[in-house]
């Protein structure tokens, strides 16, 4: 039996309280044999040390502008507030989670996007998944913030929807779920259960995928086009809009 992996992205409010059912689900799919990773963003805690911090916040596209001083406080957002919160909770509900912070380097291999206009921000180049494959051997759960690092050893902030992808993709793994705060890709304010491939470029033509949602559902679109089996879209672990072929 082929092992099977299921990637999770924990973003928006999930990522300051997992709910019961998603811990209940998790242990489910942990008992049953099933691979589990977690990558989390942290925007809100990221937001949180800024401000006390008086750092302006901007944006380019959706994506963070990050100066090499504010990757301090972001390390500190995402490791010492989220990650720990999440792995807390995680261990609480009697799941071995595992924070990946020191094997990141060997873990995420990451380049500048486009330092002048973002400054620390990467995008993945690689993943080198033996560090996941040993952990997942000796049944952990690993949790990993949404950072990576250059060859020269910068530290650099990335996208926790493209990070995912990229861990989903290496792995090859059967899911790839996005949590996120809406309940998935909405219609006429219905839920679209299933988009086929094909159907993505018509919806954002169309206008029925928006904003922030474009930039997921096209990443979504990569990820399936990549080998993993579906990518699903929601605020739970179960319901939300599921991507395939």
């Amino acid at each position: 039996m082929t092992t099977e992996y299921i990637v999770i992205k924990i973003g928006g409010v999930a990522s300051k309280q997992l709910t019961p059912e998603i811990l209940t689900r998790l242990s489910e799919w942990q008992q049953a044999g099933q691979k589990i990773i977690i990558i989390h963003g942290g925007g809100f805690a990221i937001n949180q040390l800024m401000e006390e911090n008086n750092i302006p916040i901007h944006k380019v596209n959706g994506l963070r502008v990050t100066s090499q001083s504010d990757m301090a406080l972001i390390r500190e957002a995402l490791v010492d507030i989220v990650g720990k919160n999440l792995a807390g909770e995680l261990t609480t509900a009697g799941l071995p989670a595992y924070q990946l912070v020191d094997e990141l380097p060997d873990l995420v291999h990451a380049d500048f996007l486009d330092q002048e206009t973002y400054g620390f921000v990467g995008e993945v180049k690689n993943i080198t998944n033996q560090t996941l494959v040993a952990l997942l051997s000796q049944g952990k759960i690993p949790l990993i913030p949404s950072l990576g690092y250059s060859e020269q050893g910068d530290l650099l902030n990335i996208n926790a929807d493209y990070l995912a992808r990229a861990v989903a993709i290496s792995l090859g793994a059967k899911k790839l779920i996005l949590i996120t705060d809406v309940k998935g890709v909405l219609e006429n304010g219905q839920v679209l259960e299933h988009l086929n491939l094909v159907d993505v470029q018509e919806k954002i033509d169309s206008g029925v995928v928006t904003g922030g949602m474009i930039p997921k559902i096209q990443s979504a679109v990569q990820t399936v086009e990549s080998g993993v089996e579906q990518v699903i879209i929601g605020d739970n672990l179960t319901d939300g809009t599921i991507i395939k072929e």
